[in-house]
């Protein structure tokens, strides 16, 4: 069934007959197929006299009648041609035409011989023809279980693009679809669960592929009994187009779908360990196809428990977050990645989402030369212990806006928000959401353009060239700039609110700004707050162990130069034989700025007596974050030997290094880690930048470094 983002991959398929091994000619055959006896072999009939001379007598007659005694006796012995030969023999010795002794017993003896021949050879023509019957019996059976699955294998990738979307079907008709799944799964099954199949599933190395289609079959029956009914129980509650009007949520139906949510991911996880179980028959499994869909189970299945996981996530603590036990208000915080941060990028715009029984308000909404307090709080808002500390505290965090979310643990930079919108404002507020302008053209894009008080539009195609670079060659001032993202983000609100925009479009931008790390929430409510540190949704730094990457730049002159900055990063890993894995890591970042960008854009403010930085040269502080317990062995910076900064965050260790990338330059960090494990898989959290890095990993698969199991 079907990373985020992945392609589902179809499962090459093969013929489910296994080779029949082709009867060879030589000694011991004729050419009809039966045993050649043996006197073929020899040249000689057993018993012949290939030296007896013939004796007078009329031809066709045996040799011991003479003339007068009347026509010759019908012989009725078994074998004429020895009878001849005895004959002759006998007349010639005057014995009267009797074989001796030792000629009757070599006579008997090869008759004796030939009789058990006759019955080996119907018994191995029997025996293969049988054979013959069962391979056909099971190649028929399997085709047409094959085409029972394939018809179910359509459903539920149509089924799993439709969650993925946020387009679910309409009760009725995922009723419908989900019935259809059960009833080819069963009749697969059926066609696979005969004596003669589980027989051929035993028969050594060949019996693998129709054992292990059998296992992956009756795995997906155990679906299509358990988890897609409670996926058909979800269609009223979660059709988009009931679940919201314009920016009220139905708190009450997202309630209700948080059950059926949980056992139908519940019953995908199943599928995904059963098929995980299947052996995959080596090179035969991919010559059959056995292989693949054991791969395509995995995958569709993982994607789609995730999906219903997500639902289950809302539905837990959704009702209560968005407001139905009592109103909520939580800080908006608009990010600027111009200027990047671990998380997104600085403080650019903020305002007030308030959540009453799911309708939703925003207010207040600001540019950040109106943050509370002011850009610096007069004093710190929380105390910085330990190794955080250590890696933070000359930046000030604390008391700094634009630095509170340095850490690319969103759940601290949320405290930090939260208290210092306190102390500015003396109004607590329950939690913070986060996101980009890029997840604003996300939503734009699921509904329709917003329009500027002057009558600028503003579409998902240039929403984010306009906040994050036009804004400033444009707008010279501060203030203005600042009234310009107000403006902004209000004309985007608004087009929510007025009910553009298609529900199940609007879910799926959503989706994809929390699988980029572009949008992230956070709940001074501990049990929220426990539940969302384990999800995309909540950012926090994993406590899991295993191989880790997560690369991180941030702006370290209040530049605007990120903006223009590219960066691609490249992990490969040699696994060892103690199972711990030799890591090499390639960070290459380019400044591609142009020419003509402003002085604010250039600012340099780590240089005092800056020039202006009229070539636009960039600085960052460059960090690599690896596995817990992962030891760093060494790096090098554009080919020669560097020494870096070492520190850890929350057990993961990290290693950081300042960097200057003059225009259309590419600077080239390579670093070795030795990791403890070398997999299973490589945990990756992506840096929600402007232009998404390109990752390139070897040697192991990716998976996300948060759990995404929202508990019972």
């Amino acid at each position: 069934m079907p990373e985020p983002g992945q392609p589902a991959r179809r499962a090459a398929t093969g013929s489910d007959d296994p080779p029949v091994i082709p009867r060879q000619p030589g000694a011991g055959s004729v050419p009809d197929g039966s045993p050649r006896p043996a006197w073929t072999q020899l040249g000689t009939r057993p018993g012949a006299a290939s030296n007896a001379l013939p004796l007078p007598g009329r031809v066709g007659e045996p040799a011991d009648h003479r003339p007068g005694d009347g026509p010759p006796r019908a012989d009725t012995r078994p074998s004429a041609d020895a009878d001849d030969s005895a004959g002759a023999r006998g007349a010639e010795n005057g014995d009267g035409g009797q074989p001796s002794p030792g000629e009757e017993d070599e006579r008997d003896g090869a008759e004796r011989g030939w009789r058990p021949r006759k019955w080996v050879v119907a018994g191995i023509a029997l025996c293969f023809a049988l054979m013959l019957g069962l391979l056909g019996w099971v190649g028929v059976r399997g085709l047409l279980a094959r085409e029972q699955l394939e018809q179910a294998r359509a459903r539920i990738t149509s089924l799993q693009r439709q969650m993925m979307a946020g387009d679910y079907p309409s009760e009725r008709d995922l009723r419908a679809q989900v019935a259809a799944i059960g009833r080819r799964a069963r009749a697969a099954r059926s066609l696979t669960g005969d004596p003669v199949w589980s027989a051929f599933g035993h028969v050594p190395w060949a019996g693998c592929p129709p054992r292990s289609a059998a296992e992956l079959i009756r795995a997906v029956d155990a679906l299509s009994g358990t988890g897609l009914p409670a996926v058909a129980d979800l269609g009223a509650t979660l059709d988009p187009t009931r679940l919201r009007h314009q920016m009220t949520i139905d708190v009450a139906a997202l309630a209700a779908a948080r059950q059926p949510a949980q056992r139908a991911a519940a019953a995908l996880d199943a599928l995904r360990a059963a098929a995980e179980r299947v052996p995959d028959c080596g090179r035969l499994g991919r010559v059959t196809g056995v292989d693949g869909a054991r791969a395509e189970l995995v995958d569709r299945g993982g994607q789609l428990s995730d999906a219903l996981d997500n639902v289950a996530l809302a539905a837990r603590i959704g009702p209560d977050m968005l407001g139905a036990a009592g109103p909520r208000r939580y800080l908006l915080i608009v990010q600027n990645p111009a200027e990047s941060r671990a998380n997104g990028g600085i403080i650019g715009g903020f305002g007030v989402l308030t959540a009453d029984r799911g309708r939703l308000a925003l207010t207040g909404i600001s540019g950040n030369g109106s943050l509370p307090g002011g850009p610096t709080q007069p004093d710190p808002v929380a105390e910085l212990t330990g190794s955080f500390g250590a890696r933070y505290s000359s930046f000030w965090p604390n008391r700094v806006w634009a630095n509170a979310n340095l850490t690319p643990d969103y759940p601290t930079a949320a405290r930090f928000y939260t208290a210092m919108y306190r102390t500015g404002t003396g109004v607590p507020v329950d939690g913070t959401i986060s996101l980009d302008p890029t997840t604003m053209a996300y939503l734009l894009a699921g509904g329709r353009p917003a329009v500027l008080p002057g009558g600028q539009v503003v579409s998902a195609g240039n929403l984010v060239d306009l906040v994050e670079s036009q804004v400033y060659a444009r707008i010279p001032t501060v203030s203005g700039r600042d009234r310009f993202f107000a403006q902004v983000g209000q004309a985007v609100y608004g087009s929510l609110e007025s009910g553009g925009g298609n529900s199940a479009k609007l879910l799926t931008a959503l989706t994809r700004a929390v699988r980029e790390g572009r949008l992230t929430v956070s709940s001074d409510h501990a049990d929220e707050q426990e539940v969302l540190s384990s999800t995309a949704l909540g950012g926090a730094l994993p406590t899991g162990t295993g191989p880790y990457l997560a690369v991180v730049t941030q702006n370290a002159a209040a530049s605007k130069l990120d903006y223009w900055l590219r960066r691609r990063t490249s992990y490969s890993v040699q696994r060892l034989p103690n199972g711990a894995g030799a890591v090499t890591i390639v960070v290459r970042v380019t400044n591609t700025a142009p020419d003509g960008l402003t002085a604010y854009v250039r600012n340099r403010a780590d240089e005092p007596n800056s020039d202006g930085n009229p070539g636009a040269q960039n600085s960052i502080w460059l960090s690599v974050y690896t596995g817990r317990d992962s030891l760093f062995a060494g790096a090098r910076l554009d080919g020669q030997p560097i020494g870096l900064t070492t520190g850890s965050e929350a057990g993961l260790p990290v290693v950081s290094t300042y960097l200057t990338i003059d225009r259309g330059q590419t600077r080239t960090l390579e670093l070795k880690v030795l990791e403890p494990q070398a997999g299973p898989a490589l945990a990756v959290r992506p840096q929600p930048l402007p232009v998404p890095e390109r990752l390139d990993v070897q040697g192991v698969p990716v998976t996300s470094p948060w759990s995404r199991r929202v508990g019972s």
